[in-house]
């Protein structure tokens, strides 16, 4: 039975769809079997097609598809590898290549991705974390890659990947709520707090205005003026109330 017998029987496109990434990979790079290439393009065009795109959004139509040009011509042999390692470690150093480059004119897909970023609160904060951190959050969080295996791929050491990591997380979450949230204060407490602290306020406004002596014996009118409490002294101070 001839590839194109092959390829149009419906057990021989069930049987694809039961192997692993790593034989349908070995299967396309021994027979070029079309078939075996399209079910690997169905399992990751659309999480490398979204990794590609925070991380490089103005290109990422046109650097996919030059990388699934690149990998249907030169098929990897693999040795111990898995082929999702393998394709995110190359669509890697593919974004790292790209860095330099003059960046593309921008087509309307690219202007529909822009805008559904826009709309994101987490792809914006995403895009605010150092290149590095958000490489490490992506491929760990959203790729699913072993902390290792992203240690690799930014040539650094375990200990300062995971250290990365976890700076990352921070930011992001500081750029998706602000600063650390408060604990809830009812307004009845918080109305007793402002209160004391206008009271104490006052007290100490009459407490200088008492004691204060003018450093010269002339301009006594003056001096005492100048000591007056202002009214930003006894200004209610200003008391954020954290959500809960």
């Amino acid at each position: 039975m001839g590839i194109e017998a092959k390829e149009a029987d419906p057990m021989f496109a069930d049987k694809l769809f039961s192997l692993s990434d790593e034989d349908l990979i070995q299967q396309y790079y021994h027979t070029r079997n079309r078939r075996a290439f399209r079910e690997i393009f169905r399992r990751y065009k659309e999480p490398l097609f979204r990794y590609c795109a925070q991380m490089d959004l103005a290109r990422c139509t046109l650097l996919m598809e030059n990388f699934w040009l690149s990998l249907l011509s030169e098929p990897p042999l693999l040795e111990r590898q898995q082929l999702k390692n393998w394709l995110y470690i190359r669509l890697n150093r593919v974004l790292k290549s790209a860095c330099s480059d003059v960046a593309s004119e921008s087509d309307p897909q690219e202007t529909t991705l822009h805008d559904a970023f826009e709309q994101s609160d987490m792809l914006k904060a995403l895009q605010q974390l150092p290149r590095r951190q958000r490489n490490i959050f992506l491929l760990y969080n959203q790729c699913g890659l072993s902390l290792a295996t992203v240690a690799d791929i930014e040539r650094i050491s375990l200990a300062v990947c995971r250290q990365e990591l976890a700076d990352g997380g921070k930011s992001l979450e500081f750029n998706l709520h602000g600063s650390a949230r408060k604990p809830w204060v009812s307004s009845v407490t918080l109305a007793q707090q402002a209160a004391e602290a206008e009271a104490l306020a006052q007290e100490k406004a009459r407490e200088q205005t008492q004691t204060a002596k003018p450093r010269f014996t002339w301009g006594t009118r003056w001096a005492a003026k100048s000591l007056k409490p202002s009214s930003s002294d006894t200004s209610k101070p200003s008391v954020e109330i954290a959500q809960a």
